[in-house]
């Protein structure tokens, strides 16, 4: 049996290493050599330590590698109630910063028996192989089914590197910006809404807190799904299935979801049935949405429109989940529930995480029951 998997980025070649891992498929990647891979998301879930050594035998020595640095958390300045708090992991755990080129080159040189080919592909139902994973990044806009976002644009600047152990998640005027600390450079982005700022602005504003230095890029920031996937031939990944802004980390979390699922699909004697198939895919991104949508139900520090849209945003989504995950919520918020949810797990996160954001964010018992009043999903 082939796999055949279009797309050379870092989710094609994690994608590459699940099924060499897992399977005795014959394995080709096809690369469009025209299409530079993102080199943002640098800043990854607990998963991806996990699956590296469970693939190659991944370890401290090989930090350097990739130019990783350990990362404990995701430090949220001005976010919420709270204004300040950290999302932390738990002692003896730790996901890590890494550079996604030196990702790559590192995955690469792992994969001595899979096919690399260079090719542009245009229609994917043209592709040979028993199996087909569709990784080539972003979705042609005519496939773009849009999600409203509180961010549509990024401003991308690089500095000296920074000693820091946690993702820096720091709220803005018009929007957050993350810190990413490598072990060459400090990479920063403010990711903001152009409705309700300028590039101008958000690059003036972003400067007061990095101080100048080299050039800055831009990068839109399309919030969107691919519409149901079912479980056949051929199945979408990454950002060729959907794209949210990188709050937690969702991406890299959603596309092993994604990968499991396929060898679920796929394996003859496992046969993941297609009405599963496509309920768990909508739930996965339902999750991720929610999980980056929940840091802004409580605004931030900065009183400004953007915070405003942002926080409507938020309160909608939260109110039209279905009731299962309202009462995965309430569950987490009141005491006498709370044995009850210790094993629960939404997005990959464990309980843990969802209290200690809930408390840093602000929410409340309150906020729940009025979710749970709203939502049509009952």
């Amino acid at each position: 049996m082939k796999l055949t998997i279009v797309g050379r980025g870092t989710v094609g070649l994690m994608a590459a290493s699940h099924f060499r891992r897992w399977s005795d498929y014959e394995i080709e990647i096809i690369g469009d050599p025209e299409i530079p891979p993102l080199t943002v998301g640098e800043g990854s879930v607990l998963e991806l330590p996990e699956l590296l050594a469970e693939f190659y035998h991944f370890s401290h020595l090989d930090m350097n590698t990739v130019g990783a640095t350990q990362k404990h958390g995701i430090h949220y300045d001005g976010w919420g109630e709270s204004k300040d708090f950290v999302h932390l992991f738990l002692l003896g755990v730790y996901a890590i910063h890494f550079d996604s080129s030196k990702l790559r080159e590192y995955i690469e040189s792992n994969l001595p028996d899979v096919t690399f080919t260079d090719d542009h592909i245009d229609d994917i139902e043209t592709v040979d192989g028993d199996f087909v994973m569709d990784c080539r990044g972003w979705a042609d806009e005519n496939l773009r089914i849009p999600i409203e976002a509180p961010v549509n644009s990024a401003v991308i600047v690089n500095r000296e590197p920074v000693e820091r152990s946690t993702t820096l998640a720091k709220a803005m005027k018009n929007g957050w910006m993350f810190g990413i600390p490598l072990q060459h450079r400090m990479s920063y982005g403010y990711l903001y809404n152009d409705k309700f700022a300028t590039e101008e602005e958000i690059l003036e504003e972003m400067l007061e807190v990095v101080g100048e230095g080299s050039a800055h890029r831009t990068m839109s920031i399309p919030s969107y799904y691919t519409g149901g996937q079912e479980a056949g031939r051929i199945i979408r990944n990454g950002n060729a299935s959907h794209f949210f802004e990188p709050l937690e980390a969702t991406s890299l979390s959603a596309a092993d979801t994604m990968n499991r699922m396929a060898f679920d699909v796929w394996h003859p004697e496992r046969q993941f049935e297609n009405v599963l198939f496509s309920t768990a895919y909508e739930n996965l991104l339902m999750e991720a949405e929610s999980v980056i949508n929940m840091h802004y139900l409580k605004g931030s520090v900065h009183e400004t429109a953007f915070w405003d849209n942002a926080k409507e945003i938020a309160e909608e989504t939260m109110s039209t989940l279905p009731l299962r995950y309202l009462l995965t919520f309430r569950s987490v918020l009141d005491e006498t529930l709370k044995p009850q949810a210790r094993e629960l797990l939404l997005a990959g996160w464990p309980i843990y995480s969802i209290e200690q954001n809930f408390k840093g964010i602000g929410v409340t018992l309150e906020d729940v029951e009025r979710w749970m009043e709203k939502t049509p999903n009952r």
